[in-house]
Formats: structure tokens, sequence, C-alpha cells
């Protein structure tokens, strides 16, 4: 008999991606049925998930009993709250504990949660704007907390982040970052390789639970997306590392740009 693994955000970035994941893997495929959440089943991404076998529910993360609900018959679930969809700590925390308290009154066998590195506590208070991290952390720290049979995935650095930070000039491109040329930094791509991770914990769950999974698709350096850029156009890609008291940006950027220069993203 199949078991049931529940994704939310199964029409997102990241759930799409263990959606994906796990329909296109040899042995979870037939091992494992899915079950997408989503705010909206009637919408084309979740329309193209049911036609490929995957039953979409209906659930509101705000709401414990719905989450129950949607969960009920589930061996597993993925777990990813959205920061940005209200840009509030105490929201994202809010989310993330009603996840947690169902996936314990349901019986779940296994959680997996999408979680970031405690920045607050990794830095001693000297980065204290990452929320978005900090919100994930705390989540994590209530799943501990109820003893529930967890793992614990970390992304990296999103690599859809990057085109955002490159400028045409001229006939050159131009990268500018707070970075060092030669740091160091984990980079996912979220949609090809996110699922993977979630994939493996699935696969092995003594081997993940209780532990964190670092999901990167590399290790690169702004030297390395220069040179990417050059393969993809053939036009010359200059870096320019920018000096922190010339940062011009919001504070909770800054520390995420902070955190990975001077504590190495996971701590």
């Amino acid at each position: 008999m199949s078991k049931i693994i529940t994704v939310f955000g199964s029409t997102g970035n990241q759930g799409g991606s263990v959606v994906r994941a796990i329909l296109n893997h040899p042995e979870l495929s037939k091992t494992w049925k899915i079950r997408g959440i989503t705010r909206n089943p009637n919408k084309p991404d979740a329309q193209q998930l049911a036609a490929r076998g995957v039953e979409m529910v209906q659930a509101d993360l705000n709401s414990k009993d719905s989450i129950v609900q949607a969960i009920k018959g589930s061996n597993a679930v993925f777990g990813v709250t959205n920061y940005w969809e209200k840009a509030s700590l105490e929201h994202e925390v809010m989310q993330g504990k009603n996840l947690a308290d169902a996936s314990k009154e349901a019986g779940v066998e296994h959680l997996i949660w999408s979680t970031l590195p405690y920045v607050s506590k990794v830095t001693n208070g000297k980065l204290h704007n990452l929320h978005h991290f900090d919100s994930k952390a705390m989540v994590e720290e209530y799943i501990r907390s109820l003893d529930l049979p967890a793992s614990f995935v970390l992304p990296g650095y999103f690599m859809s982040n990057i085109p955002g930070s490159i400028r045409p000039t001229g006939s050159h491109y131009s990268l500018s970052w707070l970075f060092k040329p030669t740091t160091q930094i984990p980079m996912l791509d979220v949609p090809t390789d996110f699922g993977k991770f979630v994939a493996s914990c699935l696969a092995d769950p003594s081997a993940t639970q209780g532990k964190h999974t670092m999901a990167a698709s590399g290790w690169f350096t702004p030297i390395d997306v220069c040179k990417a850029v050059e393969s993809c156009t053939g036009a010359k890609c200059d870096y320019h590392e920018i000096p922190i008291d010339q940062y011009q940006g919001s504070k909770e950027l800054f520390d995420n740009l902070m955190m990975i220069l001077e504590y190495d993203y996971y701590g």
C-alpha cells in the first residue's frame, strides 16, 4: 500500500520542486502518493499537478484545524511558509507552529521542515534584522520541543536572486555585491534541485531526522558567477566589490549579505 506525503506550497517554488522530485524518482514515485496543498485547487498550476496524479487539497496555514483536516492520513509532511506574504516574523512563526501542532495531532510520522539558520543566535545579536531566517529557525525549535520526528532542510542562496545584481554596461556586464571576489556562497537552483534534498530525507529518514540537511546546488564565488554570465552571453562580465560603508539597501538584505560574508551563510 502506498504511503502519503502532503506537500505544502505544492504550486510554489520549494513545494513544486518537492513534488517533481518525488514524481520523477524511480522508487519514491512507486511507494508514495502525493497530496498537494494549495489555497486554490482550481488554478491552472494546481490542475496541472492533479493531471499528474497529485491529490490537490485546500488548506489555510492560519488555521490549525484546517491543516489537521488536510494532512489526515499522511505518513509524511513537507512544510514551508512564505515570510514575504506578510513580511512578519510573528505571522510566519504562527503559521509554522500551526503546522507543527497539526502534524503532532494527526500523528504524522515524519515532518520535513524548510528552515534556515537562527541568525540572531549564531551572530550573538550582531545581525538581528534577518527576520525571514530567524522565523523559520524559531519554528524549528518549536518542532523539536514537541518531540516530532522531523528532518530540517536548509535551502542555500537562491540563484534566482542573482540576475537582479547583474547590470549591462555598454557591451559588458557588471556584477556588484558586498562579497569578496573569492567568497564561497552555497547557491541553490530551487526548481531543479531543492526537491532532491527533501526526497533524500523521505527515502532515508533515519539518516536525516533531527539533523540539518544543507540544500545547495554547489558553492560558487562571484568570479564563478561572472564566468557563467560570460559563458551564456559571450560578453565580458566584471565583478565589483561594494565597500560595506557604501551599501544602500534594506537592513534585512544587508544582514543577509553579511551572514554570507562573515558567517559562511550556514553559520
